[in-house]
């Protein structure tokens, strides 16, 4: 009988040793995986055609590797890091896809009631003045409501005027005065009133619900009903049920309610910054956070895609993620399924974004359940697209590469 008690004791003495070589090898096998990829990131960012970035890649259970690279300021001494926070463009529409189900989920609306019931001032296609636009609508851009170029550009104020002359007069001349700034309310309702401003109003001639268009100022309307039917402002409304039960401490709608220190200015290029400037029309693309703080959110898109998440039910993350398919692309609740973003011929689901002196992405592919963020300081379009868009993808590229090699097991025996 003891000596079944020793060798019981030995296998189980093996068994545990095996286990810890195993759990060591993993660790060193990471580590090395994290290197390489550290290495690729630094030899694509020598491009220098980026001022600066970072990544982060999540998975269900949290953040798997974040890091960052080059400079948030002209001052090279203030690093670009996984803390540094920004704008990050369109991604902020996600915000509102998740936000829409949660007051649907609070009783506060319905998802099919027409937009005109929650509106301060009325919303119609007049050329189908008996057709309701309904809140899906905006969610899966079919409204019929479209940007026009007079009214978007018509968001953008600088935050103090500059006092210094700049060359690059193109991109000044759209911004206003800080002065002139509006409120989301307002700027809305000028936009969809007929009036001396703008030459016309902002609609297609698709009938609304049939045809879908991509529309910063119908995501806006968005926010805009959130606020009316929670008796909310919008940025109080996802600071109560997203960032606070997420704990994305860093993140905000304003970079003046964050932290200077980890603030980045953004950039023409490497060599132009641009004066701060800020928007009326916040809600569709001035959300403000890191990459650390976003991969938050996206470990939580993750889980709600696998029916584990937090912020909404069950059946809520369903309705999210409900796709419905326009010309062979299919979407969300403002987000989209895509398999070309970067010349990349895999499915996957998020969001990308840009800005003046903004680039950012944001996607996971649901068969490996991991997740995929970048996040830049520099403008995208002003200058020469060819190298910058060649470093962007070549980021994008290590980044799945590392997932594969992370997945596959190699990182993980």
């Amino acid at each position: 009988m003891n000596k079944l008690i020793i060798i019981i004791f030995i296998l189980i003495l093996c068994t545990s040793c095996k286990q810890d070589k195993s759990n060591e090898t993993a660790n060193i096998n990471k580590i090395e995986l994290d290197k390489k990829l550290t290495k690729k990131l630094e030899q694509a960012f020598k491009t220098d055609s980026i001022k600066g970035f970072s990544v982060a890649i999540v998975n269900e259970n949290g953040m798997v590797y974040k890091n960052g690279f080059g400079f948030s300021d002209l001052d090279t001494t203030k690093i670009y890091s996984p803390k540094t926070i920004q704008p990050i463009a369109s991604i902020s529409k996600t915000l509102i896809g998740i936000s829409l189900i949660k007051a649907e989920e609070l009783g506060l609306l319905n998802l099919k009631d027409p937009i005109n019931k929650f509106l301060p001032f009325k919303v119609t296609n007049p050329q189908y003045p008996n057709e309701e636009i309904l809140i899906e609508h905006l969610a899966y851009h079919t409204s019929s409501i479209i940007d026009l170029e007079d009214i978007y550009f018509n968001q953008y104020f600088f935050k103090d005027m500059p006092i210094e002359d700049n060359d690059y007069e193109t991109y000044y001349s759209i911004f206003r005065k800080p002065e002139e700034k509006q409120s989301l309310e307002d700027y809305l309702k000028q936009a969809f009133s007929e009036n001396d401003i703008y030459e016309k109003l902002p609609f297609s001639d698709y009938k609304p619900g049939t045809e879908r268009d991509y529309s910063n100022i119908g995501s806006d309307l968005c926010a805009l009903i959130i606020e009316k039917a929670s008796k909310m402002d919008f940025k109080d409304f996802t600071k109560k049920y997203i960032l606070n039960p997420l704990k994305m401490k860093s993140s905000s709608w304003s970079l003046s309610n964050n932290s200077s220190e980890f603030q980045s200015r953004l950039f023409v290029s490497t060599e132009l910054m641009l004066t701060p400037y800020t928007t009326n029309s916040y809600p569709s693309g001035w959300f403000v956070t890191s990459s650390e703080d976003l991969g938050l959110f996206l470990t939580e898109l993750i889980k709600g895609y696998n029916g584990n998440g937090s912020l909404l039910t069950d059946a809520g993350f369903k309705k999210f993620y409900q796709k419905q398919t326009y010309k062979e692309k299919s979407y969300g609740y403002f987000i989209e399924y895509t398999d070309d973003w970067m010349r990349i011929t895999d499915t996957i689901i998020g969001h990308n974004g840009s800005e003046f002196g903004v680039f950012s992405g944001m996607y996971f592919n649901p068969k490996r359940n991991t997740g995929k963020i970048i996040i830049s300081n520099t403008d995208t379009d002003f200058f020469d697209e060819g190298q910058i868009w060649g470093e962007i993808t070549t980021i994008w590229k290590s980044l799945i590469d590392y997932e594969i090699e992370l997945n596959s097991g190699k990182a993980s025996r």
